[in-house]
């Protein structure tokens, strides 16, 4: 039998709805039905009764139901195994760049003192791209900022204070529309900085739109315009601008880590971990 098909059917005798088991496993309702259809199709019965509205298992739901848990038992212990004698761990860790600094500035010197050995990909993304990965398999764990969107397995990390960044020897602050540098059109960053602007009846204009958060940093040094950040993204040649400048506050941004809930080896378990005791405090 399918593992993906016996972890939806777990899943929706544990939350008792398709469209909750789609977001515990990570998946559309419309995928977690066809799973079940082909589960129900090797069976060659059904295992849900959805004829009262509610979804209850069958007969041979209920038959199905001691089997599937062993069968997942045993792949998860088999997993496990494998990443334990295996010598090493992949582990796919996505955020964004403009997290890049605070985060991998304590995150690196843990990684090398965990006991088993891990090989890290990092990705840097948007947190839609992020989320997609989560979702097609592609990333184990992701840093998501914002709304973790009904990611199931998500916690709480930090919460960090945007901040304008400008270039360290041009009053860009002073003009008039202010030139301005967005990441990528129609992205939440996009419109935080936007709404932060147009609360402030501040006239604005859009000089670079760019999906490269580096892209931003070097524009806004090269004096093209002002862009958002984090305090630790304002490296030589750039400065960190304030009310003292004339800038409206921008939100706070509050961010998650979340984790594919197939990712369930001892590496991706190890790295999850020690990313929440080491932001246990609230702060990045």
């Amino acid at each position: 039998m399918d593992i993906d098909s016996l972890k939806a059917f777990l899943a929706i005798t544990e939350t008792g709805s398709f469209t909750a088991a789609g977001q515990q496993v990570g998946r559309t309702q419309s995928a977690v039905s066809q799973q079940i259809k082909k589960l129900e199709a090797e069976i060659g019965r059904p295992v849900f009764d959805r004829s009262s509205g509610a979804v209850r298992l069958t007969q041979e739901g209920r038959r199905l139901l001691g089997p599937a848990r062993d069968v997942l038992n045993a792949h998860d212990r088999a997993r496990e195994a494998f990443a334990l004698t295996s010598g090493a761990g992949r582990v796919a860790l996505g955020m964004s760049e403009i997290f890049l600094t605070p985060i991998l500035r304590r995150l690196l010197p843990e990684i090398r003192k965990l006991e088993t050995e891990v090989e890290l990909s990092l990705w840097t993304e948007a947190t839609p791209e992020l989320i997609g990965g989560l979702r097609d398999s592609g990333l184990d764990l992701a840093l998501l900022a914002g709304d973790a969107l009904g990611m199931p397995e998500s916690v709480p990390l930090f919460a960090r204070e945007a901040v304008w960044i400008g270039p360290e020897v041009v009053d860009l602050h002073d003009a008039d529309p202010l030139p301005i540098i967005k990441w990528g059109e129609g992205s939440d960053y996009a419109r935080t900085i936007q709404g932060a602007l147009e609360q402030a009846g501040r006239r604005y204009r859009v000089a670079m739109s760019t999906k490269s958060f580096g892209g931003m940093m070097a524009a806004a040094r090269a004096g093209i315009g002002i862009a958002a950040g984090l305090a630790e993204n304002a490296e030589a040649g750039l400065r960190v601008l304030g009310r003292e400048a004339g800038m409206p506050p921008l939100r706070t941004l509050s961010v998650s880590l979340a984790r594919r809930p197939e990712a369930r080896s001892k590496a991706v378990r190890d790295v999850e971990r020690m990313i929440v005791d080491l932001f246990a405090d609230g702060t990045a």
